[in-house]
């Protein structure tokens, strides 16, 4: 499905390949949502607000070092993924999320596999150099800020201030270009449809050999590589009420050698994944299975998720061709994840002799609610040793 552009009629009609291509009986569900579809246009007015910010310095450098710093402030919030002042004002997209639930009978945790339904408008084959182009701009950015805050108190140019000034401001430029280059480009080097492969094929599995305990969710995603948000909107809609703890499982690509485990992920910072999802794949490890710890430049519905406080972990494919070969050993590791975590979900309650009373407290998603619950069970925990007679030290 060539096209598939983030909110684009490729886009719907990959949904519907993808549910005609669901085994018989299975129940599925589409949900709308909108949302901004072309981050590279993002970066693109970003970079050129700076550079007439910066071109604004030559006759009011007092205004434009104000300006420079708000609009880095603005590029640095989008590159963490916590905000955007940009795209709150820029006009929106309808798209769509294709779910499919795989309910348990009294659940103890919740999985919830991700794919996407679109492709990149722009992606290279193997991008090497700039790791991290994002950190180029803001970077320039930096520069010509403190230039022009330079030229404030100095109020002069010299040899050393001009060269630094008209580099930030060539490779602003340059990122604009690139920018609008990105934003119409329309072929993707990178354009399979693997990932959607292998949900389908998980979906057959634990319908035959369901998985015991854990409430099992297919999403597959629209505009997951425009700031993933379809996996924002299913969270969103449906994160308070998933059984905790709930694991977010994205798969991205994953029929392409070599298939790697992404901890950390992010276009400006590797930002890393909680703990469970890469000590789930350490274990896998210990059984002879050799997946490698990647950090991806790029992003994928697992970074939503961790941006939401929840559990996560990605399945990326590298730069080789993609062959049903990988493709089912993507499936085989994303089945044994999913199989180790609901074994270890499943033997939280074996605590519950050991710890007494305080095994009745759920414990909430979140660090803070953890923290919280912590707290209660220290406070309770007090409450019964204070309770507790004389002679009963000596079996402590």
């Amino acid at each position: 499905m060539p096209h598939r552009y983030a909110g684009s009629e490729g886009e719907r009609e990959m949904l519907a390949q993808v549910k005609a291509r669901l085994p018989t009986g299975v129940v599925s569900r589409s949900e709308g949502f909108v949302g901004f579809t072309s981050p590279a246009l993002v970066i693109g007015l970003h970079a050129a607000a700076l550079l007439g910010s910066g071109l604004l310095g030559l006759f009011a450098p007092v205004s434009a070092t104000l300006l420079c710093a708000l609009i880095l402030a603005s590029l640095w919030a989008e590159g963490m993924g916590r905000f955007s002042f940009v795209r709150w004002v820029l006009p929106k997209q309808a798209s769509y999320n294709l779910v499919v639930r795989q309910p348990a009978d009294r659940p103890l945790g919740t999985v919830v596999i991700a794919v996407p339904l679109d492709i990149p408008r722009w992606q290279l084959d193997a991008l090497t150099w700039p790791r991290r182009p994002l950190k180029f701009v803001i970077f320039a950015g930096v520069v010509l800020t403190a230039v022009l805050g330079l030229r404030i108190s100095t109020m002069s140019w010299n040899t050393q201030l001009s060269g630094a000034y008209i580099s930030a401001l060539l490779v602003l430029a340059g990122s604009v270009g690139l920018g609008w280059m990105a934003h119409r480009r329309t072929g993707a080097a990178q354009d399979d449809a693997s990932a959607p492969a292998v949900q389908i094929e998980l979906i057959r599995r634990f319908r035959k050999a369901p998985v015991a305990g854990v409430d099992l969710w297919f999403a597959f995603t629209g505009c997951a590589n425009a700031y993933q948000n379809g996996m924002h909107a299913f969270l969103a809609m449906r994160g308070t009420r998933l059984t905790s703890p709930i694991l977010v499982l994205a798969l991205d690509e994953p029929a392409r050698a070599p298939l790697g485990a992404v901890t950390s992920e992010g276009p400006l910072l590797a930002q890393p994944h909680r703990p469970t999802g890469p000590a789930l794949v350490e274990r896998l490890r210990w059984a002879g299975l050799k997946i490698p710890s990647i950090d991806r430049p790029g992003v994928t519905d697992a970074r939503a998720a961790m941006l939401w406080g929840y559990r996560a972990l990605a399945l990326s494919g590298g730069s080789g061709r993609p062959s049903p070969e990988q493709a089912a050993q993507a499936a085989d590791v994303a089945e044994a994840l999913v199989r180790l975590y609901a074994h270890d979900v499943a033997r939280v309650p074996d605590f519950a002799p050991m710890m007494g009373e305080l095994a009745v407290d759920r414990v909430p998603e979140g660090e803070v609610g953890e923290q919280r619950a912590l707290g209660r069970l220290l406070q309770r925990l007090r409450a019964r040793v204070a309770r507790r007679p004389p002679e009963a030290e000596d079996d402590t």
